[in-house]
């Protein structure tokens, strides 16, 4: 890569790169300045030869988005070559198989139900599966900031395909209810651990009075939090909760079974290879399966680079070089 302030970019060749890539992809400018990160106005009339202002300072940003694309379509024909654009994206597992059924409990009958997993167990891929194969059912992921009633009544609405009809929370969550009441609609929460009391009783109320059914999918904490009320502000509360449960899991680390599946998914045929992923995902503190995917990922890519099968020595490789690090020696 260079650094297009090292010396003076053709100006003339990039707004002639840069209308031959909008002509050929059919990208808009609104998509190239999101991509780049130049203001759509000045993106759009440099490009034509209209810009009043510094051409050359637009010229050198267009340089620097060109070289992003180019690494991004250098990694992705690596990835091709290496076999990873062929990888598996869904793969079924025996916890997958009990966390649908908590989402089918849930959706069919109207009830709240929760998974709390450990790291890495495919809790939020099963949860984008079920949406994208049935009908009437909605995920959204709380986070720190989104953790409110507020923030999450707004991120519903959006999955449902609505617009707040107003910024009183008391009326968000009455347009949420006129939409769901009597539909069979399921509503996934993933990182349900973040959840506030007053977040929890808001699914507990479009449960009751809109017949909302609510999957949680959490970490442990989410288990704690649902069963004795740990980390909440009114901790004696969580029984209104705690007493819809219909059905709950807890599990803190991949089966086995899981582990078979991913690296049948995989073609992972070599033994020691096997056991060595095996002993990863099994190991606490690690990221399951999802550790287990980084590791071959970066193994198919080091094979590639070798011009050889992926071996045992390509996984030990990468499994080590998911944590480097260089520490001055002390004397």
């Amino acid at each position: 890569m260079n650094n297009p302030e090292d010396f003076p970019v053709d100006e003339d060749e990039l707004r002639a790169w840069i209308n031959e890539r909008r002509g050929r992809t059919g990208i808009s400018w609104k998509g190239i300045a999101d991509e780049s990160g130049i203001a759509q106005g000045t993106i759009s009339t440099w490009a034509t030869g209209a810009y009043a202002g510094n051409g050359q300072n637009v010229a050198k940003k267009v340089f620097k988005y060109r070289q992003l694309l180019a690494s991004r379509e250098d990694q992705a024909a690596e990835e091709e070559a290496a076999g990873l654009s062929n990888g598996p994206y869904y793969i079924e597992t025996k916890t997958g198989r009990r966390l649908k059924g908590l989402m089918i409990r849930a959706h069919t009958g109207s009830k709240i139900t929760y998974a709390a997993t450990g790291s890495g167990l495919g809790k939020s891929r099963e949860a984008e599966n079920y949406c994208a194969c049935v009908a009437g059912a909605y995920m959204i992921t709380l986070d720190p900031v989104t953790r409110t009633p507020t923030a999450v009544m707004e991120q519903v609405l959006r999955a449902l395909g609505a617009r707040p009809g107003t910024s009183w929370a008391r009326q968000m969550s009455a347009q949420i209810m006129d939409l769901v009441r009597g539909k069979r609609r399921l509503l996934i929460v993933d990182e349900g651990n973040w959840a506030l009391f007053e977040t929890l009783e808001l699914f507990r109320t479009w449960n009751d009075l809109a017949g909302l059914g609510i999957c949680l999918l959490g970490n442990e904490e989410l288990h704690k939090t649902i069963r004795t009320g740990a980390g909440l502000s009114q901790q004696h509360s969580i029984a209104r909760l705690n007493r819809r449960i219909s059905q709950g899991h807890l599990q803190d680390m991949s089966l086995d079974e899981d582990i078979d599946a991913y690296l049948d998914a995989w073609k992972i045929e070599d033994r020691d290879g096997r056991a060595l992923l095996k002993r990863v995902g099994t190991t606490a503190g690690t990221g399951g399966l999802g550790e287990i995917n980084e590791i071959i990922e970066n193994a198919a890519l080091l094979a590639f680079e070798d011009g050889q099968a992926l071996t045992h020595g390509h996984l030990r490789e990468a499994m080590a070089a998911r944590a480097t690090s260089y520490l001055r020696t002390r004397s």
